[in-house]
C-alpha cells in the first residue's frame, strides 16, 4: 500500500472521528440546552412560589399584627369595661362601711365587708390575666422610680393584715434598720411581696407568715433580699417543678380546696426577673414553705439613701394640740402628720396661749381637761384676744359639753374617744376658708360621678361634675376648681386632650389634677402623666381613704399658698410624732 494510499485512510479515519465527534457535542450540546430550559422553568416556578409565599407570609403577618392590635385594643376595652363598675361597686361599699360606723349599724358591716372583698378579688383576678397577656406579649414595661422600702413594706403589711385573720394566722415583719432607698418598678415590687404573702395565707391555717427583708450586695452592686416563710402544708418535689407555671396549682385538690387561677406565682418570677432578679423556693411537704426574692437596685450609685420625714416634704398646715398627756397628744398628732399637718403640742395652759400668739396656727385642738386652768378658760382667752380669736379652736371632751363650748366660741366638738377621720373631716372644716374647696369631677361613668361625690361631699367640699372631657373643659371656663379628678377614656374629648389644654392655659396651669382611670398605661402615658398631673389612681386599685387623703393634701396646699407660707421653725413647742 502506496504512502498516499495509508494518507487516505487515515485522513478518513479522522473525518469519522470528527463526525462522531460533533454528533456526541450536538447531542451533548442539546442535552444541556434542554436541561438548561428545565432548569429556567423550574427557577420561574420556584420564583413564583417564593413570591406567592412571600405575599402569603405578609399577609399573614399583617393578620398577626391586626389580630394582636385587635387583642390588645379588646384588653384595654375589657380593663376599662370591667374596672369601671368593679370600681363604683368597691367605693360604694367603702362609702357604706363608714357610714355604717358612723350610724352605729353593726349588723351590716359583715354584709359590707363580702362586697367590697368579693370585688377587689374580682379586681386582682382581672389585673392577673391583663398581666400575663402583657407578658405573653412582650408587652410588659418597667416603670423606674425610687422609693423607700421601710414604707413600703409598712404598707404591703397593712395590706395583708385583714388577710391573716381569716385562716387565724399572725403576721410577723423582720427588717434591717437601714433598708434606705431602692430604684426599681415600686408596683411590682409590691404585687411580688402581695403574691407571696396572700399565698402563704391562703395555705397555712393557724400559723405564723414572716416577711423579712434585708439590703444585700450583688456582684458591683447592691440590691434588696425578700423573704416570705410559712409553715403551711409545703408541697413535694414534683409539685415544686411545676409552681411557677401559668394556670397550674401543686395539683387539682389544691384548686378545689383553697381555689385560685395558679396565676400568681407565674407573674411573680416574671416580675422578678424582668426587674433583674429572680425567685427560689424551698419547701417540705407537710413543714411549710419559704420564698425568697432578689431586687437590684438600678441606681448603681446609690448604696444607702435615707428618706426624708413626710413632714418635710408636703407641709398643709400647722395644728397646736393643748393636751396634758402625752398619750391624749400623741393619739391627736399621729393622723394629722400623716396628712401632711405640721403638729405643735402644750401639756399646760399658758404654754398653748404662748405657742399660740407665737406660731398662728391655723387651728387649735384644745383637750377641756387641763391640770394648770380648765380649757373653758383657755377657750376664753382664746376668743377674747384680738390676735387669736380668728384661729378656730376644735373642743376635746369626755362628756357632751357641746353647747357650752359654741357659745364660748369652739368652731367645732369632739368627744372621747377621738375618731381619727371624724377629727381630719372636721378640721379641714373649720380650716378658714382662703378659696373655695371646690373639686371638678369630669368623668364619662355617672356611677363613678356618683361615688365620688358623696366622697368628697363628706369632707365638706363643694363638687362640680363633667360628663365628658368638652363638658370639663366648660366648667373649667365658669370657675377655676381647687382639685380636678379626671378620667382618661370619655367621649368627645378625652382626658388627655383636657389635662394638655389645662398646662397650656394660663389661667388652668397650677390646677391639681389627679387622674382616676380604668385605662391600662403604657410606660410613655404614664411618664406623660407623672409629669402633668400630680397623681395617678388606678379605678378599683384605690382606697377611699388614699383618694381623700390626696384631694385633702391638694386642697389644703392651695388653701395654704393663697393665705400664707407656713414657718419652716418649729418653735419652742413640742412635736409629737
Amino acid at each position: 500500500m502506496s504512502n498516499i494510499q495509508q494518507l487516505e485512510r487515515r485522513l478518513e479515519r479522522e473525518r469519522q472521528a470528527r463526525k462522531a465527534a460533533e454528533a456526541i457535542a450536538e447531542e451533548k450540546t442539546r442535552a444541556i440546552y434542554e436541561a438548561n430550559v428545565s432548569l429556567q422553568q423550574l427557577n420561574n416556578r420556584l420564583e413564583e412560589l417564593v413570591e406567592q409565599r412571600t405575599a402569603e407570609l405578609a399577609a399573614a403577618r399583617d393578620e398577626a399584627v391586626r389580630a394582636s392590635k385587635a387583642k390588645s385594643d379588646f384588653l384595654a376595652s375589657m380593663s376599662h369595661e370591667l374596672r369601671t363598675p368593679l370600681n363604683a361597686i368597691i367605693g360604694y361599699s367603702e362609702i357604706l362601711l363608714d357610714e355604717s360606723e358612723d350610724q352605729v349599724q353593726p349588723q351590716v358591716r359583715p354584709d359590707l365587708e363580702k362586697i367590697r372583698g368579693a370585688g377587689r378579688h374580682l379586681l386582682g383576678l382581672i389585673n392577673d390575666i391583663l398581666d400575663l397577656s402583657k407578658i405573653e406579649a412582650g408587652k410588659m414595661d418597667l416603670f423606674l422610680e425610687t422609693f423607700d422600702v421601710a414604707a413600703l413594706l409598712d404598707d404591703v403589711q397593712a395590706t395583708v393584715r385583714p388577710l391573716m385573720a381569716e385562716n387565724g394566722n399572725t403576721f410577723a415583719l423582720h427588717r434591717e434598720t437601714q433598708l434606705g432607698m431602692l430604684r426599681s418598678d415600686q408596683t411590682k415590687v409590691r404585687q411580688i411581696l402581695l403574691n407571696l404573702v396572700s399565698n402563704a395565707a391562703k395555705f397555712t391555717k393557724d400559723g405564723q407568715i414572716t416577711l423579712a427583708a434585708r439590703r444585700t450586695r450583688l456582684g458591683a452592686g447592691y440590691g434588696v433580699e425578700f423573704e416570705v416563710s410559712d409553715r403551711g402544708i409545703g408541697m413535694t418535689p414534683e409539685q415544686l417543678s411545676r409552681l411557677f407555671q401559668p394556670f397550674s396549682q401543686a395539683d387539682a385538690s389544691t384548686t378545689r380546696k383553697y381555689g385560685g387561677t395558679g396565676l400568681g406565682l407565674a407573674i411573680t418570677r416574671h416580675f422578678c426577673r424582668i426587674l433583674g432578679g429572680d425567685v427560689t423556693v424551698a419547701s417540705e411537704f407537710g413543714e411549710g414553705s419559704t420564698f425568697n426574692v432578689i431586687v437590684p437596685d438600678n441606681d448603681s450609685n446609690a448604696a444607702i439613701a435615707a428618706p426624708q420625714p413626710v413632714w418635710e416634704q408636703r407641709v398643709v398646715g400647722t395644728v397646736l394640740v393643748v393636751e396634758d398627756g402625752r398619750e391624749g397628744a400623741k393619739s391627736l398628732a399621729e393622723p394629722l402628720t400623716q396628712e401632711g399637718y405640721r403638729v405643735i403640742a402644750a401639756a399646760a395652759g399658758a404654754d398653748g396661749l404662748r405657742l399660740a400668739r407665737e406660731q398662728k396656727p391655723d387651728a387649735i385642738i384644745l383637750d377641756v381637761v387641763n391640770p394648770e386652768f380648765d380649757g373653758w378658760t383657755i377657750l376664753r382667752l382664746l376668743k377674747t384676744d384680738a390676735e387669736l380669736c380668728d384661729i378656730p379652736v376644735i373642743l376635746v371632751t369626755v362628756l357632751g359639753d357641746r353647747d357650752m363650748g359654741f357659745a364660748l366660741g369652739a368652731a367645732e366638738h369632739l368627744t372621747k374617744p377621738i375618731n381619727p377621720k371624724e377629727l381630719l373631716r372636721l378640721l379641714a372644716r373649720v380650716q378658714r376658708p382662703e378659696i373655695t374647696p371646690d373639686v371638678l369631677i369630669v368623668d364619662d361613668d355617672q356611677s363613678t360621678r356618683g361615688m365620688l361625690r358623696r366622697m368628697l361631699v363628706k369632707e365638706g367640699w363643694r363638687v362640680r361634675e363633667a360628663a365628658n372631657g368638652a363638658e370639663g373643659l366648660e366648667q373649667l371656663a365658669r370657675a377655676v376648681p381647687a382639685v380636678m379628678l379626671l378620667d382618661l377614656i370619655m367621649p368627645e374629648v378625652d382626658g388627655f386632650e383636657v389635662l394638655r389644654a389645662v398646662r397650656q392655659t394660663a389661667a388652668w396651669r397650677d390646677i391639681p389634677v389627679v387622674i382616676v382611670t380604668s385605662k391600662d398605661l403604657s410606660r410613655d402615658e404614664l411618664e406623660w402623666l407623672r409629669g402633668h398631673a400630680m397623681d395617678v389612681f388606678q379605678k378599683g386599685a384605690y382606697s377611699r381613704a388614699e383618694l381623700i387623703a390626696a384631694v385633702r393634701a391638694m386642697v389644703d396646699a392651695a388653701r395654704l399658698a393663697s393665705s400664707r407660707t407656713v414657718p419652716t421653725d418649729r418653735g419652742e413647742g413640742k412635736d409629737v410624732a
